[in-house]
């Protein structure tokens, strides 16, 4: 092989990011882990567990008939109680960071040391600004992946743990595909790593329910990520101060509820992952399509009293003003944000 052409496939492989090739099951671009990086597969491997949910008894809730997609099941047997559109095809928005994260704790502990660079805080909309050469505990960072649901965060993360391996962002990507797959995700496919809307990005409520069972039985550390509220990143010697409130609705206001995760972009419109306890019944409600985070975390609500009404327990029925409360924090909270941030500029 002449040089020349030595020259010109490695200029391939740097300025293209690597060899890509089709999968015709999802339709979208992969990359070869073995052309690239160091092969991350058996990391990823290691915690899998798959879920069979069971339709049997399921049946669509009548108050929630404006609701596009919705699911509700019982988290230790995979009993389905109430549900609708779960095999529709869908942005995951954000819970796409469920996936993310448990290929970030794959490859790397949670006390890691994370520098921030320029290129992992070109994002939007939600972010906590966080500044390139900061450093962070994973841990940290990972409470504002998915309490907060900063996309900067998340990808600082990605990031630092794909350098920590040495492997590429789109390997990465590849190993999220691939830890999909091993979870039983069969109509998913991802191409990136926070859950902005893309054409070949998708997946189904059946398959988002798979993926939170993988976390609830082998990652309790995105489940303490999931329930922290207001657990700020304090002021260090190596980064600034961060708010870091938590968007789940029914976090403080429906009792039992201790997470998951909630979702936004055009295309998946508002969306929530709702996980509660209530007398050792477990039980996960997803909400997905809806037209504002009220109608998003009512119909949240209505589905869990539904599910524990079946075995006796009375619903909560949260009202619209029990809501309304927990929202006004978040807005005396971005105020106070706004406030400050003005007076660091006036202050400059």
């Amino acid at each position: 092989m002449s040089k020349k052409l030595v020259l010109i496939i490695i200029l391939i492989l740097f300025i293209g990011g690597g060899i890509r090739f089709f999968s015709k099951k999802n339709s979208g671009l992969l990359i070869s882990p073995l052309i690239l990086g160091k092969d991350q597969t058996e990391k990823i491997s290691k915690k899998i567990v798959g879920l069979a949910l069971d339709y049997s008894k399921s049946k669509e809730l009548a108050t929630l008939a404006t609701v596009p997609r919705y699911l509700v099941y019982n988290a230790d047997t995979g009993l389905v109680y109430y549900s609708k559109g779960t095999s529709l095809k869908t942005s995951p928005a954000s819970f796409t960071k469920l996936l993310s994260a448990q290929v970030i704790l794959d490859l790397i502990p949670l006390d890691s040391q994370i520098k921030v660079q320029e290129r992992s805080l070109n994002k939007v909309p939600t972010i906590l600004g966080i500044k390139a050469g900061e450093i962070f505990l994973a841990e940290d960072l990972l409470r504002g992946a998915i309490a907060t649901s900063a996309n900067d965060a998340a990808q600082a993360l990605v990031d630092g743990a794909a350098e920590a391996v040495g492997i590429y962002y789109s390997e990465f990507i590849y190993y999220m595909n691939q830890k999909a797959n091993l979870i039983g995700m069969n109509h998913s496919h991802f191409i990136n790593s926070d859950g902005l809307d893309e054409q070949n990005q998708y997946s189904t409520l059946e398959d988002i329910a798979k993926l939170v069972n993988n976390v609830q039985k082998n990652y309790p550390e995105i489940l303490d990520a999931a329930k922290s509220d207001n657990q700020d990143i304090a002021t260090g010697s190596a980064h600034g101060f961060y708010y870091l409130p938590n968007w789940n609705g029914l976090l403080g206001v429906y009792p039992g509820v201790n997470g998951l995760k909630i979702a936004y972009t055009e295309n998946a419109g508002y969306s929530t992952i709702v996980t509660g306890v209530r007398d050792k019944m477990s039980v996960v409600a997803i909400v997905s399509g809806t037209g504002s985070y009220l109608e998003r975390d009512r119909a949240a609500a209505d589905l869990l009293d539904a599910a524990f009404l079946t075995q006796g327990m009375q619903p909560i029925r949260v009202s619209t003003n029990m809501l309304n409360r927990r929202y006004k924090i978040w807005g005396d909270l971005a105020r106070k944000i706004r406030a400050e941030l003005s007076a660091i500029e006036n202050s400059q």
